[in-house]
């Protein structure tokens, strides 16, 4: 796998799932037929559940996986589509609308797209699930809510109560331990007392109890984990008390036996558990048991006191335990966060809790940023990205709170890993803009935001915006300022990287130059030092001074080890793969960047990964393997494409991949050149980099698409085709009902993955495919 950073992972619950398999069997049927199937109930229903089960009954059928949108901490419509993009791990270096974005990435893809926790967001939910769906005709969409989303087409699968004991079945222990409801309880009750079982004398309290809880699952499971300090009569007779005094207060979106049965579990937790309970919701997604603590232990619940507390919450069903592999992480149900929310409100410590949860995730995020001395560096990052949701409610409370907009701007600045090499630049940009909204005179927390929205440019290839920020730096903080030494090394940093990107090797060698010569003795700022170095040893390599990069670049790595920093390190191994071809040694270039990829392709470092890909192409081409190298180019230009990094990269080395891909198709014969690019276009990332490390062939690979129209997506064909027909682009954006800027790119995009330049070689390509030629 490309990535190891999880999202969009569907949850593995720790407990076994029990009844609803006829409407499990319905979701995996409707999913056949229909393109959105939305379950819909009461709170504490199952809905989550049910969902999962059939969306892990389908995995197979999805050539493209199916993931996982948790948004029941997304409180703002406008962050809908980040959020599934982030489940979707896409990478996107373009300035194209979040949707937009959306909408190329899943064009052509088989997905199964699961919309957990819709009802307080189904207005924007169901304008980009009909966004999508129009769009993307392979998609599938699985959503939850409350309340259907009322998009054409949606088919629903209405959650009822869990079947309920009748009559009959309580005279007989088998029938009775094949209701749903009573085989729940049972199930539950044996997780914490193994030896209780279903018998004569008890089955008709047992009856009772579930009928008394009306089939609600959530119910059920919160009454039977108190078996293990109650017996089964006293179960009953508590629950009827307060069953009774809450009867007949149904809403539209919780049913009284829930909130009854909710109240009851928590008057019956202790003290630190009733605590523990209302804290616990300042989490807006998943979190583990060291965040727990680093958050919610005072002096009243101190830390050595909250796991055996989480532990006690978690048996009593109240919080639910999540398997990862990283280890065991803990969420809380919707109904549950809300009880403990409005718990929390009366006491009034929300705003004090929202600080604390503040305060833990910038301490994590600047760990991430130190990680390499400490630990695994992939590991450590893939963490803080799996957190992101806590990140970011984190990040808000800063845009929020004006008195805290220093703390989110040094938060967002130590967060440069996140946004650069883990592949969220689009997240990073919006954050930081929020946060340098309005000037803060004086102050080096604005300036170390702004220069890390420099980064972000510069990564995302946009230089005019880059060397605007830079500028706007500079003069917020003039030089000679007091404390701003550092921020100055930055800006020269910063200029020199703009230098050697532009063309100017020898104002870039002065200032990288002297850059690295003032932190090198004693090694400070690494995330400034070690890419400073690559950039320096980039320049000179390009410049024709391969002796003097090579050394730059292993004085690097072994900085890099010394540091346990693992992704500049790859970027090193590149780097040294530039100054073996510069050299001519293509067996050399093969060996460092594989090394580059091995590291890189942990990363959602796209960019990167592509470079691999085109130095190692450029490899196979210089050893006389042109049908590898052909292979290789197509599948890195597909994701240029795909990411929007067409523009992207270093000039003379886009050129000098572009001289040496026109070589191979000239030395190729023409269908073999075509056969080539359509086998390397329809690979996608993962295989790509699979072939690159020689860990898989290609040839005889089944290309998903029809492979006469590869690396075309069905919507590029379908503008293709209507170029051919001589349409123009406003006429072709008449007949697909879309705006001509859409058909405008679409073209652009064809003649650039099929390299033509003119609309008459469109038609003749398509004509060709047409009749059956390849």
């Amino acid at each position: 796998m490309i990535r190891r950073f999880g999202a969009g992972e569907l949850p593995m619950e720790t407990t076994s799932f029990v009844g609803r398999k006829e409407e499990v069997r319905q979701v995996r049927r409707l999913l056949q037929v229909s393109r959105l199937v939305t379950v819909t109930g009461v709170a504490g229903i199952g809905k989550t559940r049910v969902a999962v089960r059939a969306a892990y009954g389908v995995l197979g059928t999805f050539a493209d996986g199916v993931k996982f949108v948790e948004l029941a901490g997304v409180s703002d419509p406008g962050r809908l589509e980040q959020a599934v993009a982030h489940a979707l791990e896409l990478v996107d270096m373009s300035v194209r609308p979040d949707t937009e974005v959306l909408v190329e990435h899943l064009r052509d893809r088989q997905v199964l797209l699961v919309l957990d926790t819709c009802e307080h967001l189904v207005d924007a939910c169901a304008k980009l699930a009909q966004t999508l769906l129009e769009s993307s005709p392979r998609l599938r969409i699985l959503a939850t809510s409350r309340q259907s989303l009322g998009v054409p087409g949606e088919h629903i699968v209405a959650l009822p109560p869990m079947t309920l004991p009748g009559p009959r079945a309580v005279k007989s222990v088998g029938a009775l331990s094949r209701c749903d409801s009573v085989a729940l309880f049972l199930e539950r009750v044996a997780a914490v007392n193994p030896d209780y079982a279903l018998t004569r004398e008890n089955a008709e309290e047992i009856a009772e109890i579930c009928t008394r809880l009306d089939g609600i699952p959530l119910a059920i499971e919160l009454v039977a984990v108190r078996m293990r300090a109650f017996t089964l009569g006293r179960v009953r007779d508590l629950l009827d008390d307060r069953l009774w005094l809450l009867s007949g207060r149904m809403t539209a979106s919780r049913h009284p036996t829930v909130g009854a049965t909710v109240d009851w579990s928590h008057d019956l937790c202790t003290p630190d558990e009733r605590l523990l309970w209302s804290r616990l919701p300042v989490f807006v997604s998943e979190f583990d048991a060291a965040a727990a603590e680093g958050v919610c232990a005072d002096e009243v619940l101190p830390a050595d006191r909250i796991l055996p507390t989480l532990l006690g919450l978690v048996d009593k069903s109240i919080v639910i335990p999540v398997k990862r592999d990283a280890g065991t992480v803990y969420r809380l149900l919707d109904i549950i966060r809300e009880y403990g929310a409005a718990k929390l409100a009366e006491t009034g410590d929300e705003e004090w809790l929202r600080r604390r949860h503040l305060r833990y995730h910038f301490e994590f995020a600047l760990r991430g940023k130190e990680s390499g001395r400490h630990g695994d560096q992939v590991e450590m990052w893939s963490r803080v990205r799996r957190q992101w949701p806590n990140i970011r409610a984190a990040l808000d409370l800063c845009v929020e709170d004006p008195d805290l907009r220093e703390t989110g701007l040094m938060m967002a600045a130590g967060l440069w890993y996140l946004w650069v090499a883990c592949g969220m630049l689009r997240e990073g940009r919006d954050q930081l803009e929020r946060l340098l909204a309005r000037p803060m005179p004086g102050s080096q927390a604005w300036s170390w935001g702004l220069l890390t929205l420099v980064y972000i440019a510069n990564a995302r290839g946009d230089l005019e915006q880059a060397r605007l920020l830079l500028e706007r730096c500079r003069s917020h903080s003039p030089p000679g300022t007091p404390g701003t030494e550092l921020v100055e090394l930055v800006q020269l940093k910063m200029s020199g990287t703009l230098a050697s990107v532009e063309g100017d090797p020898r104002g870039a060698e002065r200032m990288l130059g002297a850059v690295i010569d003032r932190l090198r003795p004693n090694r400070e700022l690494p995330e400034v030092l070690l890419p400073a170095m690559v950039e320096l040893g980039t320049g000179l390599v390009l410049a024709g001074e391969s002796e003097a990069a090579g050394k730059i670049f292993l004085e690097c790595r072994l900085l890099c080890d010394a540091l346990g920093e693992a992704w500049v390190n790859a970027h090193a191994d590149y780097g040294l793969g530039l100054v073996a071809r510069a050299e001519g040694d293509a067996a050399r270039v093969v060996l460092h960047t594989r090394d580059s990829l091995q590291v890189k392709r942990h990363f959602s470092d796209t960019m990167g990964v592509v470079s691999c890909l085109e130095l190692l192409a450029c490899a196979a081409a210089d050893e006389g393997d042109l049908a590898r190298a052909g292979r290789l180019f197509a599948a890195a230009r597909a994701e240029r494409l795909d990411k929007g990094l067409l523009e992207q990269g270093y000039p003379v080395m886009i050129e000098e991949s572009a001289r040496c891909a026109e070589l191979v198709t000239h030395g190729l014969p023409a269908k073999e050149a075509e056969q080539v690019a359509r086998e390397g276009a329809a690979l996608g990332l993962e295989r790509a980099i699979g072939y690159a490390l020689g860990e898989e062939a290609v040839e005889g690979f089944a290309v998903r698409r029809d492979s006469r129209w590869a690396p075309l997506t069905r919507r590029e064909r379908e503008v293709a085709e209507l170029v051919a027909e001589g349409l123009t682009n406003r006429q072709i954006a008449h007949r697909l009902v879309v705006v001509q800027r859409t058909v405008d790119s679409h073209v652009e995009h064809i003649l650039a993955k099929l390299g033509f330049s003119a609309r008459t070689q469109i038609a003749a390509w398509v004509t060709r495919r047409r009749r059956g030629h390849g």
